[in-house]
């Protein structure tokens, strides 16, 4: 990864170094000694200024942190949670709506599940709501893929 602010970018960064990780069997130590090998320019830089010689003291979740801070606009994650915060549905479709919520939710691990299905039923067209009222589905008491799933029953009949 060369540092860009892209979120799209970091997030399959970020899994692919995880799912080599894992398939390497490799530990957190391990893995920072050789994550460097998938960095250029800022991303680089930080790591061998910050990283390389206290190894001991990061955590790969750390590094994933620091690394988004230092390449990322300082507002960005303010910007993120606003846009989490506002996110409606519009013209999505509800598996792809959730996706795009859930995903912005990873950057925020304060986000529980309640908030998130808040957002959700929030977000949600007002037709979508409905019916899920109709059906007896509370948000305060349901599970986002139960309403999930209900709710993409009710659009596909829309």
């Amino acid at each position: 990864w060369n540092g860009a602010p892209d979120l799209d970018v970091i997030n399959q960064w970020t899994y692919e170094i995880d799912t080599w990780g894992e398939l390497l069997v490799l530990s957190d130590r391990l893995m920072l000694k050789l994550v460097v090998q998938f960095m250029s320019n800022k991303p680089s830089k930080f790591f061998m200024c910050h990283v390389a010689t206290r190894q001991e003291e990061w955590t790969m979740k750390d590094l994933y942190e620091a690394l988004f801070d230092y390449c990322f606009p300082s507002d960005y994650k303010c910007r993120l949670r606003a846009r989490l915060e506002a996110a409606t549905q519009g013209r999505s479709r509800v598996r792809d709506f959730v996706h795009e919520i859930q995903q912005l939710a990873v950057h925020f691990p304060d986000v529980s599940n309640f908030q998130l299905i808040q957002i959700f039923w929030k977000g949600a067209h007002p037709y979508i709501r409905v019916h899920l009222i109709k059906k007896g589905l509370n948000p305060e008491k349901m599970k986002l893929d139960w309403l999930v799933k209900h709710a993409v029953c009710r659009e596909d009949a829309y």
